[in-house]
């Protein structure tokens, strides 16, 4: 599997305009068009900075294969990630200007009778996901999100040796999926031992900490890791991301079956 591209016959992109309206057109239920977000940050020293966006891209393209009304739009890769820019390589857009554009973006696709779904990698970019489609709520249009990720919490806790408090950031989760997707992209004897010292909220990943606190990285823990990546297996991405691809279409289905309709719900 390759991190590049969306070209194909999932790919919105693909489209030509003519072909775009007449897809947008055709069917009982409004098409969905789903865009991939992500982000380009440090991923501790055995990962790409490129993980968020791969992945969630992989599992949207892996999620719509086979679905003719499921269009896979061009990911936007830079998400809300000042929290890591203490490691040199992170890019990111202030979180009201990752708002605007998504709002942008969703307002573009549901205007010319798509569905607009974002299908988010980075945990950071939860928050304004949410703003946004609140936002475009309260124009009257129509809009969803979701985090792979948080669709999969019961298989990470079946594979993973310690899913409570070994994934987070960089971690046995990430390291897993991009051992399956990306495989060469994995610095292998660069994985770090250890894990995430004690820290109140905790920061895992499915921790689920009933109270908020922004804190950068580079206090939690020095190498940007949350979690133990020395968990990871390629046996275990596969597991992963084969239930984030097929929970993510299962979600994408209902979304189209219960939203898709051609006038408001």
């Amino acid at each position: 599997m390759s991190p590049s591209g969306t070209q194909g016959p999932t790919g919105f992109a693909f489209l030509t305009s003519p072909e775009a309206k007449a897809l947008a057109a055709s069917g009982p239920r409004k098409p969905l068009a789903v865009l991939p977000t992500g982000a380009v940050e440090q991923h501790g020293p055995h990962l790409p900075l490129g993980v968020d966006i791969w992945l969630a891209q992989a599992v949207a393209l892996a999620a719509a294969e086979g679905q003719d009304a499921i269009r896979v739009c061009e990911p936007l890769a830079y998400g809300s990630s000042e929290h890591h820019r203490a490691f040199a390589g992170t890019m990111s857009l202030r979180p009201e200007t990752f708002i605007a554009v998504l709002v942008d973006l969703l307002s573009c696709l549901a205007k010319d009778g798509f569905l607009p779904v974002i299908l988010n990698g980075h945990g950071g970019n939860r928050a304004a996901i949410q703003v946004a489609i609140t936002t475009l709520g309260r124009q009257g249009i129509l809009s969803a999100g979701f985090s792979y990720f948080d669709l999969i919490a019961d298989v990470a806790a079946e594979v993973l040796p310690d899913a409570a408090h070994g994934t987070g950031h960089a971690c046995a989760l990430e390291t897993s999926l991009m051992m399956h997707a990306v495989g060469a992209s994995v610095r292998k004897t660069l994985i770090p031992g250890g894990t995430t010292p004690p820290s109140w909220p905790d920061p895992h990943l499915y921790a689920g900490p009933a109270v908020s606190v922004w804190r950068p990285f580079e206090v939690i823990r020095d190498n940007g890791v949350i979690g133990t990546p020395s968990e990871a297996s390629p046996e275990a991405g596969a597991r992963l991301f084969e239930a984030a691809a097929a929970r993510s279409r299962a979600a994408l289905l209902k979304l189209q079956s219960d939203y898709g309709q051609r006038s408001s719900p």
